[in-house]
């Protein structure tokens, strides 16, 4: 029998599904337990919430244990999860990746791209056993083609209109809606007086939705960044042409944002089939706890045997 536990901690919620041989035996959620996204006190409070809804039991520990987060290279986050989950193993090892590593295995696939857009962005691949990043880097260097990015270009637009005394446009009258400004000067205080990228990007939709002129390139450039992205990843794993391309993340729930990005990407990675990832991400996480459960078994049967008290040797 073989107990695992998958986690999916990301900038906003965070997700667990407990699998016993092979099989999904309970699932929780709650907020994030990302020590950067929600502080260490917030956290900490969060993953006892995700944990207390499990049936764990000190008296069946663990085989293996993954998490998938935001920030996994920030040591106070591995320290976190690790002194937290650590005790629910059988072997003290909790094994801790990066949240966008989650898609491929939770797509199923040992090897591809996999491009997640939501309120930042970034690129990941895998291939033999190699893996790379590209982009990620957080709403002030990066994050092209996200929610942040396309609210921020929308807001660009916005005020280029101004200076040349051109209305705002069905853009504006949406954006003045949703965030309360009275207008584009209002509307660009609010965005340096109040940045937090998620308040931001969780307009993103409605700028896609608008049938404001300035929204079709809006859309191209996110696709074209995010393809860019992916390309980049392919690239930097020298891997063979064609590896499939998996979209992850709430944007692209977007069709228009989806359609263009699959355009974008067939250009930029010509034969790679290009999915939308159907199962949750944290399915990847318990994944990858199975094949560390199998692998920890596999070295424990293949380890010799110790006598405690081996016979002596007659002459």
């Amino acid at each position: 029998m073989t107990r695992v536990l998958g986690l999916d901690i990301g900038g906003s919620q965070s997700r667990a599904q407990l699998c016993i041989d092979g099989e999904v035996v309970a699932e929780s959620q709650a907020a994030s337990a990302s020590v950067v996204a929600a502080g260490a006190a917030r956290a900490e409070a969060a993953l006892a919430q995700l944990l207390a809804q499990l049936p764990l039991d000190q008296a069946q520990l663990l085989d293996a244990l993954c998490v998938g987060s935001a920030a996994d290279k920030v040591p106070a986050t591995r320290q976190f999860l690790t002194s937290t989950l650590a005790p629910l193993t059988r072997s003290g090892t909790v094994l801790i990746v990066s949240d966008a590593m989650l898609v491929l295995p939770a797509a199923g696939l040992p090897a591809g791209i996999a491009v997640i857009c939501g309120t930042g962005s970034i690129a990941v691949g895998s291939h033999q056993g190699g893996s790379v990043q590209s982009g990620g880097w957080g709403y002030l260097l990066g994050d092209e083609g996200s929610g942040y990015w396309i609210v921020r270009a929308a807001v660009r637009a916005l005020l280029d209109r101004r200076d040349r005394g051109v209305p705002s446009g069905p853009l504006g009258q949406r954006l003045f809606a949703s965030t309360g400004a009275a207008d584009i000067a209002t509307l660009q205080e609010l965005f340096y007086e109040q940045p937090r990228p998620r308040d931001w990007a969780a307009h993103a939709p409605l700028v896609l939705d608008s049938a404001d002129e300035a929204v079709t390139g809006i859309t191209a450039e996110a696709a074209t960044a995010l393809a860019g992205l992916a390309a980049s990843a392919a690239e930097r794993l020298a891997a063979p042409v064609a590896l499939p391309v998996v979209l992850a993340g709430g944007l692209f729930n977007h069709g228009g944002l989806e359609a263009a990005a699959r355009t974008a990407i067939a250009r930029a990675l010509p034969g790679s089939e290009v999915r939308k990832l159907a199962a949750p991400p944290v399915t990847g996480a318990v994944r990858l706890a199975q094949q560390a459960a199998e692998k920890q078994q596999a070295a424990e049967q293949d380890a010799p045997t110790v006598m405690t008290n081996p016979p002596r040797a007659t002459m």
